[in-house]
This record gives C-alpha cells, structure tokens and sequence, in this order.
C-alpha cells in the first residue's frame, strides 16, 4: 500500500513539474510572439508613414506639374490672343474703309446719282458703283487701305485711275486728272500720297470692287465730321 502511495506521489510530483514546464514553455512562446507582433507592427507603422510620406511627395509633385500645366496653357492662350490681335490689326491696314481724300472734301455725287460722269468712260455697272468728291486745292488723295498698285491708266473723265489690289478680295480705283505719286507694282500703306489736288480739278472719282463686283464705297467707307 505504501508503495502505491510513493507512486502516486511520484507521478504527481513529475506531472506537476511537466505542467510547469510546459506553462513556462507557452509564456516563452506567448512573449515572443508578443514581441514578433510588437516589431512586426513597428514595421507595419513605419511603412504606413513611408507611404503616407510618398504619398504625400507624389501629391506636391502632381501639384506643381499641374500648377506649371496651367501656366504653359495660359502662357500659350496668351501668345495665341496676342498672334491673333497681330493678325486682326495687321488686315485691319489692308481693309480699305479708310477716307480716300484728305482735307475739307464733299461728296458731290454718291452711287446711282453720278450724272456729271459720261457714260463712255465707263459702263453703266461701274456708273452705278462710284462717289465722286469735291476736294479743296491742296488736298490728298490716299490709300483707303493697304495694297499692291496693280494698273495706272489713262482716263478720258478724269485723268488717271489707279487701281489698288488689297489681297483680301477688295480692290480700289482712284480716279483724278493729275500725274500719279506713285507707279504700277509698288507696294503702298494706308494713308499714302497717291494724288496731289490741284487747281487742274477738285474731283475725285472713287470705287470698291469686292470679289470681283463693284460695291457702294459708302458701305464700308470710315466718314468722321
């Protein structure tokens, strides 16, 4: 019987040494698991922020290209405007609604009343389609508009016509009895000398052709006073 009990006591105490031991083995593991998780979750903070910080570097980047995006797209809207503003302003000098006589002049006839014109200078089409000025002595026949002078020619009424081709479809003719300031093919400028009045004649004979048709010259003509 005491044999028994000696054994009994022996598997207990044995056992019981197996549980702590066993228990002291699952703190370990629990500890370094602990510790794994510990550091692992250290790392998993730092890449947060890593990426948090790319983030945040990719976000400042997109935003400069965008913000230099933007001032390349209003820098070239601006260079357009200005090319076009060029380009507006530079045909502007070749459409001809300019004044084509400088000084106090006055409109003696105007389309379809030109009854001091013979009809064999012209025909009746053209009859219809010019103004004819009175302009004081010393006045100024000009360019209505930029142009190359394409003809200069005799005229029975009035002298000279001179015909100004505009390269936009106008072309003008300029008609008065006194020798021209310029000749065929030269380049002219709006404003320029074509004619000097003089006590020869005070009338100016005046005509647009637009496509190749005569127009009323009062249409697009620029009269101010």
């Amino acid at each position: 019987m005491k044999k028994v009990k000696e054994f009994f006591l022996n598997l207990w105490k044995n056992g019981k040494e197996r549980i702590i031991y066993a228990s002291v083995i699952v703190i370990v593991v629990l500890l370094v698991l602990m510790l794994i998780m510990l550091f692992r979750g250290n790392e998993l903070a730092a890449e947060v922020d890593h990426l948090k910080a790319q983030k945040e570097e990719l976000t400042t980047v997109m935003q400069k290209d965008k913000d230099q995006m933007q001032e390349q797209i209003t820098l070239l809207s601006n260079q357009v405007a200005e090319q076009i503003a060029r380009e507006e302003k530079e045909a502007e000098k070749f459409y001809p609604n300019g004044l084509p006589v400088s000084g106090k002049v006055t409109i003696e006839d105007e389309p379809m009343e030109n009854s001091e014109v013979s009809s064999e200078m012209m025909n009746d089409k053209e009859l219809r389609k010019m103004v004819i000025f009175g302009a004081a002595n010393d006045a100024k026949v000009m360019a209505a508009g930029s142009g190359k002078v394409t003809s200069i020619k005799r005229d029975t009424e009035f002298g000279y016509a001179v015909r100004i081709d505009h390269g936009n479809g106008y072309i003008t003719i300029y008609r008065y009895n006194d020798q021209p300031k310029i000749k065929e093919g030269d380049d002219v400028t709006k404003g320029q000398l074509l004619f000097e009045v003089g006590f020869a004649s005070s009338k100016v004979g005046y005509q647009i052709m637009y496509d190749n048709e005569y127009i009323n010259p009062m249409d697009i003509m620029e009269i101010n006073g």
